[in-house]
């Protein structure tokens, strides 16, 4: 879990989190508004963690791995751990959420239409509409947006990943730029105060600024995968580790760091091979290696770069272990990968030989 989110508990065996600024977030609405809106925006994102909900459990009956939801003030993030997506599970994926927030729309539509009058029939109007707006602009053909991932796996029906991704990420810069202008109509011709103008136009600002810089994130990637093909993980394997049994004392796995000078330590539980978190707090001496064991991601040699890399960029750890017929053989971390990225990138600079 990562140090800026406070982690709730498990569904389906998946970590469930929430980013600190989420929590400032319902304090204030809490402390400074209405206890009705502060209604709304909780309904809200219990609504947008159900959106999560369905993303994850698509990827679950899909025989993925989900690692953990975050929810953040933007919305929220269900973290695969599978990069290379196939096209038609992509779709699934990034379909379900959005005609999971229309669902849930239907559902509160329906409870505002039969609510007698009043704070209770506001607060379900309200996640009415709030969520078929959450639905219906997760559908925008752009990144970071589901949509953007449903219209590039549509196109990948046709074309290949490279092309179905440069042309999305083409028309999400058309899109951000055009949300710009259409505020501006949209204002123009809104009757409201200079503030809530102002304020509304800030809103389209940040949405404009999340699609461009969406856009951009996935189009460098893009160009990342391209410019490294073939790149595997296999010159950045080090076997600086130890090896230790999982009914080790903690004492005596002190002592064998101190005497190596090596810090990374691996055990192997019930066949998976696990790091030992050496710097947790309130550890005894009679603690066994298993009792602060914490899972890693394992790849194959030969594992293509860019995937290690982003698996290892939603893992927490930076680190990795690499796995052959079961055996372990090695270890990577983010900071070896991230340099062999570089010295192939320098490598085709032009000038330089190859």
């Amino acid at each position: 879990m990562a140090s800026d989110s406070l982690r709730i508990g498990k569904i389906w065996g998946i970590d469930v989190s929430l980013h600190w600024t989420f929590i400032m977030l319902l304090l204030l609405f809490l402390l400074f508004y209405p206890i009705r809106i502060f209604a709304v925006i909780l309904l809200l994102f219990v609504c947008v963690f159900i959106h999560e909900g369905a993303h994850a459990y698509t990827a679950l009956r899909n025989k993925m791995k989900v690692k953990g939801i975050l929810l953040t003030p933007l919305g929220g993030a269900t973290t695969i751990d599978e990069v290379a997506l196939d096209y038609r599970k992509e779709f699934n994926i990034s379909i379900s959420g959005p005609i999971m927030s229309i669902f849930l729309g239907g559902i509160f539509g329906i409870l505002a239409a039969i609510a007698p009058s009043g704070d209770i029939a506001f607060i379900f109007q309200e996640t009415f509409i709030l969520n078929i707006a959450l639905g219906l602009l997760n559908l925008l053909p752009a990144f970071p947006l589901d949509g953007g991932r449903v219209f590039r796996s549509y196109l990948e029906r046709r074309h290949n990943r490279f092309d179905a991704t440069m042309t999305t990420v083409k028309l999400s810069k058309i899109l951000a730029v055009a949300s710009i202008f259409a505020s501006l109509v949209y204002l123009y011709y809104l009757n409201a105060s200079l503030s809530y103008k102002a304020l509304d136009f800030v809103i389209f600002l940040i949405l404009a600024a999340i699609l461009y810089g969406g856009a951009q994130a996935e189009r460098q990637l893009t160009l990342l995968r391209r410019d490294t093909k073939g790149l595997t993980i296999d010159k950045a394997i080090s076997r600086d580790f130890i090896a230790v049994s999982p009914n080790a004392k903690i004492s005596s796995i002190y002592r064998i760091v101190e005497e190596r000078g090596i810090s990374t330590v691996l055990t192997s539980v019930n066949g998976e091979v696990m790091l030992l978190d050496l710097f947790r707090k309130r550890q005894t001496d009679a603690l066994l290696a298993s009792g602060i064991a914490v899972s890693v991601p394992q790849f194959k040699p030969g594992t293509d770069i860019m995937d290690a890399i982003q698996r290892l960029e939603t893992g927490g750890r930076g680190i990795a272990a690499v796995v052959s017929n079961k055996k372990l053989t090695g270890i990577v971390t983010i900071q070896r990968l991230n340099a062999l990225v570089s010295l192939r990138m320098l490598s085709r600079r032009p000038g330089r030989s190859r």
